[in-house]
């Protein structure tokens, strides 16, 4: 395992498995398809926007274990203790799971890293950026209206889950436990609320996970729940949905980004811009306010954002971006002040008995988050990280 950190605070970093070939992906959009195409075909929407993204890697397939390798090295030389691997599942149904199975669980040195999954409960729409036809956003997931795959809770459901992942990814020496317990963490408490019919009925449909998961040898599972990425407030932060995961039996909580700031609502359409040191003070006042709920809180950083590469390829500013559901993009995200913030969530973990820190992302290039060495700022990102540790 790593051991550049000497805080005993795991750094996990949260890894979007998009960038290999999908059979789903290639019913919709053809043979081959992954979102490198997105990348690839993006262009600048003013003077100065930093788009296409140039990865330093080039448009590499993930889950071809030689560069899982890779990215396993340069994550752990470099400070990062593991990955949070998103994770589709509709019913049984797997969808982008190959950089997982395929590519870090066959790689020879996946030792170095720990691994845990959020699993991504969330539906699945087509890209504004190829649908003509419904340009805007569908919520707070970057994805159109036409929906591929829906997302449908039961209490069945949940025991497959469980037993999936027992059988898969908890027996793995290198998977993510705290007090001998496999992390696992889910992307949106309230759609499983809402599709149980109450609080106390997911409960119970909680419980059954848990009993399934003793079943297979375990003390149970280490529950964290996402609170972001949700429209309760101006910043987009569910500091209030902490008391929900509190009654469902979680053991902590963490908001999956921070991108929104108090500046949002006056941002101009002729350019939605936001400057990260905005977003930093964000970052500070959802993790205040999250931690009052009085759950184990895991800081996240958000390393910046920049959405374009999914919008639809006629718009252009000025536009409508809060219609459109087009979030701002963040500017003057340098290494320094991503390295500055991930200091602060450094201090914020230590504080805490159980501690970690989530940055998102490794590799979120269609969302304009990654870790991964680009042509801008090269491996700054990574050595910004590695050098506050």
């Amino acid at each position: 395992m790593n051991k550049l950190n000497d805080n005993n605070t795991e750094i996990m970093a949260i890894y979007f498995p998009s960038w290999h070939p999908d059979k789903h992906y290639e019913k919709w959009y053809g043979k081959g398809f992954s979102e490198w195409e997105l990348v690839k075909s993006t262009t600048p929407l003013f003077k100065g926007h930093e788009q296409p993204k140039v990865p330093l890697w080039g448009h590499f397939d993930e889950s071809d274990p030689v560069w899982m390798e890779k990215q396993v090295d340069l994550a752990a030389d470099h400070g990062v203790t593991g990955f949070i691997f998103d994770w589709y599942w509709y019913n049984g149904e797997k969808f982008l799971e190959k950089a997982l199975e395929k590519g870090f669980l066959k790689s020879s040195n996946r030792d170095r890293l720990k691994f845990s999954i959020m699993w991504a409960n969330h539906n699945w729409g087509k890209w504004p950026a190829v649908d003509d036809n419904n340009p805007g956003m569908n919520g707070n997931e970057n994805q159109g209206a036409e929906l591929f795959l829906k997302i449908k809770h039961s209490p069945e459901d949940l025991i497959a889950v469980a037993e999936y992942c027992c059988k898969n990814y908890f027996c793995k020496d290198n998977y993510w436990k705290i007090d001998g317990k496999p992390v696992f963490s889910f992307y949106d408490l309230n759609v499983m609320i809402e599709q149980f019919g109450s609080i106390e009925k997911l409960a119970e449909g909680i419980k059954l996970m848990q009993k399934t998961v003793r079943k297979h040898g375990f003390e149970g599972m280490y529950l964290s729940g996402n609170i972001g990425c949700c429209n309760d407030n101006e910043y987009c932060c569910g500091w209030d949905r902490v008391e929900r995961a509190k009654q469902l039996g979680f053991d902590s909580v963490f908001a999956y980004n921070i991108v929104r700031t108090k500046s949002y609502g006056t941002i101009p359409n002729e350019m939605s811009l936001v400057d990260y040191r905005e977003v930093m003070e964000s970052h500070q006042y959802c993790w205040k306010k999250i931690e009052a709920g009085g759950l184990t809180h895991f800081p996240s950083v958000t390393i910046g954002l920049d959405v374009s590469p999914r919008w639809n390829r006629s718009f252009r500013p000025p536009m409508d971006f809060r219609a459109l559901g087009y979030e701002p993009i963040i500017i003057n995200n340098t290494p320094e002040r991503f390295g500055e913030l991930c200091k602060l969530a450094l201090e914020k973990a230590d504080s805490q008995s159980k501690n970690a820190v989530i940055i998102n992302a490794w590799n979120e290039w269609t969302e304009g988050m990654y870790l991964l060495p680009e042509k801008k700022y090269g491996m700054g990102y990574l050595e910004a990280l590695r050098d506050i540790l």
